[in-house]
């Protein structure tokens, strides 16, 4: 007869016995805390793996397959005949365990929907349980339909490597009688399951939750990798360089500051390094790092990491850097490769939307024609140290897609870094709290939160540890910024920006940094400041998503490398947090304490001012119902609350000041009722899965042709996807090839809410509204040579948000 293959040229036993090994390899090369011995969830992810593909021995999807798909017979689908023999084999290996009936019964369950659900995303698991007779009629058919002595020998071979023997002949008696098997998933779910979580903690809820997926994701990464890798898996770990960082800092000369700041980032760096090795504690899992702007986090954060990975040996933790802004992480990324002398991707990777989807590597070139094989690897995280996005991780770990979760197996024992932790929002608080408490102590996981306004997700020092022993001695000494309460009395944007232009008329050479909360407001008074300033007098730049990011960076080198001129820069709050410019005055509009504090760190950064630097706080009358929308109107209040009755804080004192204002904040995130937590202990996967990080708003593409460059990765981008004889993935592995310079000349800007398309003069072309370079859209202004024309996209309706 034919050979049973699980793919083209690959017999389905080859498939099953690789895919279990991998997945028993993913189990025992991790350290967990679950209370299961570690050789029963080997075992059971190894019987995963050897059957999760069971059902392909059917003669139905046999003939599909040796066809290339031109005959097909229903049903052909595979995954939920081989759960329920997962199921039963996890069940027969666990009766000889040491574990409780309810957790026998729950992992057996847990194979189930592992490998039901391992081509498509998991559904909420009661309805995974209380659904299953949907498909009785495809179960009787294909109950009947296998080749029966393959399978037999395949079993045979396989089970016995965890100790076991399983008839075929058996399972064809339980699916005898289906009504019975489905009564008894159905009980589980409303009864068992129901009964015995009603008396665990939302701790030990979702250390089930997490799990599932930990076999979940560690089956599906095992059967991905072994048809996306094949015989080329990456078989091994890099060495890790642990003197890289010394190395840097010695050639950089940070090892003998002469400034008074670099002294103080030497110190601050050393007594990291010092606290860890002195105090380790591998049973405590939360750190934080809480430094003022300019002080060096991103180096001493890596070298705290690289510390942590060391003391913790035979773990061998990646180093996972998570970064909210995409423009930080093209930042960081760059001082990393010269960190590690611009290594290959085994050892540095960077991950996230638009990043270069090649992974490289300096041995060989395995991998770079390969953009599956490529994309895969970025993916899923095989790098020594990943700098990625806050989506990208909370959105890993709050999912049940399986896509995201693929990445899943190699946050286990991760060293994570969250840097500018504080824009994760407090409505979020208590269910990053549970989850990292769970990662940590489960499974291993070590979190080091970074910022100079460092907020009370975890209680300090009983449930996070401070990784700068005299972190409160670096506030204190600071004396680079002030402070300037001028929100007693409401103002108008004119009479605001009128300030603006009073302080730069005053102070002709002073560089001057203006936040405003929304981008028509900043516009406005980009406009008046325009008007009303010389060029002989000031650059004037405008800030905000609605340029394009080429733009944006250029306008930040520019603004880096200095002028003859003063800089005045009118932006919306995307330069706050990370953004590595240095100017003599900001003018803030009035947002919650911990933005403000940020813009403060654009100011005087490295202290190299002669002056202090004023940050003048001001409410603008126009922004007040704006900026409540955005930030929401009880943060608003903290900070007024905050600060009222002080009209001139200096930065000695900003500490105190955030710290009271996040005691404040933790009260409204304990008495928040987070809906996703919720999810997360009721094992709704498919509910959590609906979590984004970032709030949905219905926006449209506008591709502009700024120069040359951009008019050739159109030109490029129009052939990939008009090339009739291209296939829909042929054509986004190309587009992959070209999306990080592509991106760099597109916005995505907000549908206006009573409209269903934003204004333009052109139809949308390949899902994209294009300003061409020969005819340039009369609702985009740019001027190669003028940065006052520079101010992007024009609505001719307002969008205040």
């Amino acid at each position: 007869m034919t050979e049973i293959i699980s793919h083209p040229g690959k017999p389905l036993i080859v498939h099953l016995r690789e895919v279990a090994r991998n997945c028993a390899s993913i189990i025992s090369e991790r350290t967990f805390d679950l209370g299961i011995d570690q050789e029963v969830l080997r075992k059971l992810a190894f019987i995963q793996g050897a059957v999760h593909d069971i059902g392909k021995a059917t003669r139905n999807f046999q003939e599909y397959i040796h066809s290339n798909g031109e005959k097909v017979s229903p049903p052909k689908h595979h995954a939920l005949i081989s759960a329920y023999l997962g199921k039963l084999l996890a069940e027969q290996y666990l009766k000889e365990s040491k574990l409780s009936k309810f957790d026998q019964e729950i992992l057996s369950k847990f194979i189930f929907t592992a490998i039901k659900r391992h081509h498509g995303n998991v559904k909420n698991f009661d309805e995974e349980m209380e659904t299953l007779s949907e498909k009785e009629a495809d179960l009787l058919i294909l109950r009947d339909n296998f080749f029966e002595q393959e399978v037999q020998a395949i079993l045979d071979e396989l089970v016995a490597e965890v100790g076991l023997q399983y008839s075929w002949q058996d399972f064809k008696t339980y699916l005898a009688d289906l009504e019975q098997v489905f009564i008894e998933f159905t009980d589980f779910s409303v009864d068992t399951l129901l009964e015995t979580f009603e008396t665990l903690s939302n701790s030990q809820k979702a250390s089930y939750f997490y799990l599932h997926h930990l076999f979940y994701a560690t089956l599906l990464l095992s059967d991905k990798t072994d048809v996306k890798l094949g015989n080329n898996k990456v078989s091994r770990r890099t060495d890790f360089p642990y003197q890289a960082i010394e190395t840097f800092r010695e050639t950089k000369g940070f090892n003998q500051p002469t400034s008074v700041i670099n002294q103080l980032k030497n110190q601050a760096y050393y007594e990291g390094i010092a606290q860890l090795k002195h105090a380790f504690d591998p049973q405590q899992h939360l750190y934080s790092i809480t430094l003022p702007t300019g002080l060096g986090k991103t180096i001493t954060s890596l070298a705290i990491a690289m510390e942590l990975r060391k003391r913790l040996d035979k773990q061998q933790a990646r180093i996972i850097v998570t970064i909210p802004f995409t423009s930080i992480i093209d930042q960081n990324y760059t001082v990393f490769q010269e960190v590690f002398q611009y290594p290959s991707s085994d050892l540095l990777l960077k991950h996230h939307h638009m990043a270069e989807p090649r992974y490289k590597m300096q041995e060989d070139s395995l991998w770079e024609g390969d953009l599956e094989a490529s994309k895969f690897l970025i993916e899923t995280w095989q790098s020594e140290v990943v700098v990625t996005t806050f989506v990208q991780l909370l959105e890993g770990i709050f999912t049940n897609n399986k896509a995201k979760l693929l990445k899943y197996p190699n946050l286990m024992n991760a060293i994570i870094v969250l840097d500018e932790i504080q824009q994760i929002n407090y409505e979020l608080w208590e269910l990053v709290r549970t989850a990292f408490q769970v990662l940590a102590k489960r499974y291993q996981c070590y979190f080091i939160l970074m910022s100079a306004t460092q907020p009370l997700i975890f209680e300090p020092e009983k449930e996070i540890q401070e990784v700068i022993p005299h972190y409160r001695q670096y506030f204190q000494y600071f004396n680079r910024t002030r402070l300037i309460n001028r929100t007693e009395e409401e103002i108008t944007l004119a009479d605001f920006t009128r300030a603006v232009i009073t302080y730069h008329e005053r102070y002709p050479k002073k560089d001057i940094l203006v936040i405003l909360n929304t981008k028509e407001t900043a516009r406005q008074c980009f406009h008046q400041v325009i008007e009303q300033v010389s060029r002989t007098a000031a650059q004037v730049y405008f800030l905000s998503t609605w340029i394009t990011p080429y733009e944006r960076k250029a306008i930040i080198r520019r603004i880096k490398a200095g002028a003859d001129l003063p800089a005045i820069i009118i932006s919306t709050q995307l330069i706050e947090a990370g953004v590595d410019i240095s100017v003599d005055t900001v003018f803030r509009a009035f947002a919650p304490l911990d933005a403000i504090i940020q813009a403060a760190g654009r100011a005087n950064r490295y202290a190299e001012k002669a002056d202090i630097a004023s940050v003048y706080l001001y409410h603008i009358k126009e922004l007040e119902k704006a900026t409540n929308l955005l930030y929401g109107k009880s943060l608003m209040t903290k900070t007024r609350n905050v600060l009222r009755g002080k009209k001139t804080i200096n930065e000695s004192h900003y500490l105190a000041l955030i710290q009271a204002y996040y005691q404040e904040v933790r009260k409204d995130s304990d008495n928040y009722q987070s809906k996703e937590l919720a999810y997360l202990c009721q094992l709704k996967f498919a509910d959590l899965g609906k979590f984004n990080l970032i709030d949905y708003r219905k926006t449209e593409s506008l591709f502009v042709q700024l120069d040359a460059k951009a008019k050739d990765v159109w030109t490029q981008y129009e052939a990939i996807y008009r090339d009739p004889k291209r296939s829909i993935f042929e054509k986004r592995e190309a587009f992959a090839l070209i999306k990080s310079i592509f991106y760099d000349y597109v916005i995505n800007i907000p549908v206006p809410y009573d409209q269903e398309h934003i204004n333009f003069d052109s139809e949308a072309e390949l899902h994209f509204y294009v300003s061409r370079l020969d005819r340039p859209s009369r609702f985009y202004s740019y001027d190669p040579t003028d940065f006052r024309s520079n101010t992007g996209y024009q609505p001719s309706t307002t969008i205040t948000l």
